[in-house]
């Protein structure tokens, strides 16, 4: 039985090499960039009003009240400027191009035009360059804009689209597959005999994939039997990733174990020490990477935010996709048995000064109840056995954390 830590060195040591797709703009969202990206243009394209106002000389006003002869308006998308002369101004709006001659731009607030609209009246001095957004002031031609391994959100959307990149170098996604296993289960909309219940480890690890921004091809229910197995995990090995839920431990009819050595997959690991979830399997044959997971939903749940996002998520590029880790202040006494880590579920809360830890009422790891009014877990040292109120300790905030409600109050 191994370490988290060391569980997590050798799952990140036997990552394939990731591969770059190329998308369009629609499909961008929520990928990593695979490589730079440089500016096709300057940014502004040309120099631009600021404000809408007047452009005119500065010269021209340097005592005001100064009476400028209006020689036209400049629209935003509306064609060539023209030019301006000395003791000339041209009424122009915001994102406008400043024409020829101008050097700056009046607002409107200190202006005031003529009655017949053949003037304008500027009523106080302005600067050379003044509310004037100068060609390249933003970015110029061939500088880079977005940085490979940047996120790409809303605005790196917008910045995509601003230079009209026609496909986008973005790292691939892994093809992932699913299996459920167990004679124990059946599918969530059909009606368990009473010896059997409803599959929820399928559902929760689709739902964390898609938090993840993947998708999964789910392959089904294996019984317990080999040959169950060897069909659904040959298929599953198809894909770069399969995820298998149940039949890791070391019972009669848990078999996984021993069909990923009849394909040939290179088991890494087989136990770690945490809790829940000690009985977890991680294999690999060739690129494809192969996670077997405990069969208890909470123990499902957690080993997949420990062990597999890490994983997906550098294949996917992100630098740093584990859960985010606060500190905070333990609001109620825990006790645990030595041994093993264990990530037990809480209520994270942040406060002015501090953020406080709560632990939730839970039965361990079948109790996914339980689990569900958790919107975070914190670490138990493996070498204590108590923890008390008050004591500081490191949380994981799960996923949804900040969507959640609390309920249990």
């Amino acid at each position: 039985m191994i370490s988290i830590d060391e569980a997590l060195s050798r799952i990140l040591s036997n990552l394939p090499p990731r591969r770059v797709e190329r998308v369009g703009l629609p499909d961008c969202l929520g990928r990593v960039l695979a490589e730079d990206l440089a500016a096709t243009t300057d940014i502004p394209p040309f120099s631009r009003s600021a404000m809408d106002g007047y452009a005119l000389r500065a010269e021209d006003v340097a005592n005001t009240p100064a009476r400028l002869r209006l020689a036209g308006e400049v629209r935003a998308g509306g064609g060539d400027p023209g030019a301006i002369k000395a003791g000339q101004a041209k009424a122009i709006m915001t994102g406008a191009p400043i024409p020829e001659g101008a050097d700056a731009v009046q607002t409107v607030e200190e202006s005031q035009t003529s009655a017949d609209g053949r003037e304008v009246v500027i009523l106080k001095p302005v600067q050379k360059g003044e509310n004037i957004r100068p060609r390249g002031a933003e970015t110029a031609r061939g500088g880079v804009v977005l940085e490979a391994g940047r996120y790409i959100g809303p605005p790196e959307v917008a910045v995509l689209a601003t230079f009209g990149f026609p496909d986008i170098p973005v790292w691939g996604k892994p093809r992932v597959a699913l299996i459920a296993t167990g004679d124990e289960i059946v599918e969530a909309g059909e009606t368990p005999r009473p010896d059997q219940i409803r599959n929820s480890n399928a559902p929760s690890v689709s739902a964390q994939l898609r938090y993840m921004g993947l998708e999964s091809d789910y392959l089904g229910i294996a019984a317990d039997t080999k040959e169950a197995l060897r069909l659904l995990i040959g298929e599953g090995l198809k894909r770069d990733v399969l995820i298998i839920t149940g039949g890791v431990s070391v019972g009669e009819y848990d078999f996984v174990k021993d069909v990923f050595e009849e394909f040939g997959l290179q088991i890494i690991f087989s136990k770690v020490a945490v809790r829940p979830g000690k009985p977890m399997v991680f294999a690999r044959q060739g690129d494809r990477l192969v996670f077997g997971l405990p069969g208890n939903p909470v123990s499902t749940c957690v080993t997949f935010e420990i062990f597999v996002r890490p994983a997906l998520g550098r294949l996917c590029g992100h630098l740093k996709p584990e859960l985010p880790r606060v500190r905070g202040v333990l609001l109620r006494a825990v006790r645990q048995r030595r041994g093993r880590t264990s990530f037990v579920p809480a209520w994270a809360e942040e406060k002015p000064d501090r953020w406080e830890i709560d632990p939730v009422q839970w039965q361990g790891s079948g109790d996914i109840i339980g689990f569900a009014r958790a919107n975070a877990v914190f670490i138990f040292p493996r070498e204590r056995d108590f923890m008390a109120s008050g004591e500081g300790v490191e949380a994981l905030l799960l996923p949804d954390y900040s969507k959640r409600n609390r309920f249990d109050r």
